[in-house]
């Protein structure tokens, strides 16, 4: 624990520095290549059909999940009187980091919004970050029904650690320069019958369920942090450096099967590789651009290093 609070100083004081440090813009620039008044162009100044239209787009994104989940997660799940559980120490932690990741890209989504409407900077921020932490909260309310889960206040912390990751990009430097992304390979345990009511049966449930098989990255935008200069103008805006923490051996049984046999079932694995940053792939295509945008999710698997308890490794795709 000592050491994961030190990691969190570290990493939140050299956030602050490099912010203090950053050269600022203004909030609703959008570097493309598309002349200004274009639809999917930020738009400067408050704009009431956009901000109409924007209101619309988040409510029905709410609801189209909220959709999904209730009839293909809650509909097979036994329910029961809303109540509390404590689950930090299951699944190493791997569904708080996805946690953190739905919260991040629906607060990213919500201001991308709110800066397209031309909402000014610090509304487009609380109305961001509150709608995406909100979002994912929700899930974790549904969750306090289910049977063999329950409300638990860890996620509902990893769904706040999401949403400021992705309202301190907007604040200190008006663009997304770390960033959370997943990747997902499919594990051993996928495919395996028994198994498919705790890992899902298609490729959907797999990526969300199967957590053997993902591996949650943060991905830094290298080039924004380079100070002027000659490494700058070679540095590609598209190339990220990322680090990724995946886990090995999930396989449930919280509860019924002895924590020490968990313990040794299970362990932790870290990753340190590259990372293409789709949303810096800019085209003249204003649709190719959001949906490069909503791509950047995803890290596309690529080479990276492993370090677990087996030792250091190459991978060529994870």
């Amino acid at each position: 624990m000592r050491m994961y609070r030190f990691v969190l100083t570290c990493l939140l004081s050299w956030v602050l520095f490099a912010g203090l440090r950053a050269q600022q813009r203004a909030f609703h620039y959008q570097h493309d290549f598309r002349p200004q008044g274009a639809f999917f162009q930020n738009d400067t100044l408050p704009n009431p059909a956009r901000k109409r239209t924007a209101i619309g787009a988040a409510a029905s994104g709410y609801v189209v999940t909220g959709l999904y989940l209730g009839f293909n997660w809650y509909a097979n799940e036994p329910l029961t009187r809303f109540h509390f559980f404590n689950d930090w120490r299951e699944w190493q932690q791997i569904d708080k980091f996805g946690h953190a990741l739905g919260g991040y890209h629906a607060t990213k989504w919500v201001t991308g919004l709110c800066k397209w409407s031309g909402m000014p900077k610090r509304q487009s921020l609380v109305v961001g970050g509150v709608s995406g932490f909100m979002a994912m909260s929700t899930i974790e309310v549904l969750d306090g029904f289910g049977e063999g889960w329950g409300f638990s206040w860890p996620d509902i912390g990893a769904n706040f650690v999401g949403a400021s990751l992705a309202v301190t990009n907007q604040a200190l430097w008006n663009e997304d320069r770390i960033q959370l992304k997943v990747s997902w390979l499919p594990s051993p345990y996928a495919r395996v019958d028994s198994l498919q009511r705790l890992f899902g049966s298609t490729p959907v449930e797999w990526l969300l369920k199967d957590y053997n098989g993902q591996t949650l990255w943060m991905s830094f935008r290298v080039h924004s942090f380079l100070p002027e200069g000659r490494l700058k103008t070679i540095w590609p805006r598209w190339l990220n450096v990322a680090a990724g923490y995946g886990a090995e051996g999930l396989l449930g049984n919280y509860g019924r099967e002895p924590w020490a046999a968990i313990q040794a079932r299970e362990y932790r694995q870290y990753y340190l590789g590259l990372d293409v940053d789709f949303s810096q792939i800019r085209t003249r295509s204003g649709f190719l651009n959001s949906l490069l945008s909503v791509a950047s999710i995803f890290r596309v698997p690529m080479p990276a290093v492993r370090f677990d308890q087996q030792g250091v490794s190459f991978r060529v795709l994870q």
